[in-house]
C-alpha cells in the first residue's frame, strides 16, 4: 500500500512539472525568421518544420504583360493562397504580383508573393496546373 501511494505521489508530481522551468514548447504560430518557398498549383507545404502550412490554391486573375509584347503597364496577377495551422481550417489569402497588397498576414505570419511563373506569352494560354509561385513566409511577432 505504501508503495502504491508513493508511486501515485511521484506520478502526480511528474504531471505537475517544475513551475520554475519555462515552457519549452514552441509557439505554433511562429515560423522561422524568413523562409522562401516555391509551390506548384494545388501544392501544400509546411513552413520550415513548423506546424504552419501554406497551399497555392489558384490564380484568380492574370493580366500580366506577355514577355514578347511591349506594354505600357506590367499588368497584375491575383493569387489565392491558403494558410492553416496543423489540421485546422484553411484561411484564404489573396496577394498581387504588382498592385497592393503583395503581402498578407495571418496569426503572426506574413506571406509575400515574390514571383509567379510561367511568364505569359502572347496568344499562349497558361493552364491552371502550370502555374507556380515563389513566396516569402516570415514571422511578424
Amino acid at each position: 500500500m505504501k508503495r502504491m501511494m508513493m508511486g501515485a505521489l511521484l506520478l502526480s508530481m511528474a504531471a505537475c512539472g517544475n513551475p520554475a522551468e519555462p515552457d519549452l514548447a514552441p509557439d505554433p504560430t511562429v515560423v522561422p525568421a524568413t523562409t522562401d518557398m516555391t509551390l506548384r498549383a494545388g501544392e501544400e507545404l509546411a513552413v520550415g518544420g513548423s506546424v504552419v502550412k501554406i497551399v497555392f490554391a489558384r490564380v484568380l486573375e492574370d493580366s500580366r504583360c506577355p514577355v514578347d509584347v511591349v506594354c505600357v503597364w506590367e499588368g497584375n496577377a491575383v493569387v489565392e493562397l491558403g494558410i492553416r495551422m496543423g489540421m485546422g481550417p484553411t484561411f484564404p489569402l489573396q496577394v498581387n504580383s504588382a498592385l497592393q497588397p503583395q503581402a498578407a498576414e495571418w496569426n503572426g505570419v506574413r506571406v509575400t508573393l515574390l514571383e509567379l511563373h510561367p511568364a505569359p506569352r502572347a496568344g499562349v494560354p497558361i493552364r491552371p496546373e502550370d502555374y507556380s509561385v515563389k513566396i516569402r513566409v516570415e514571422s511578424v511577432r
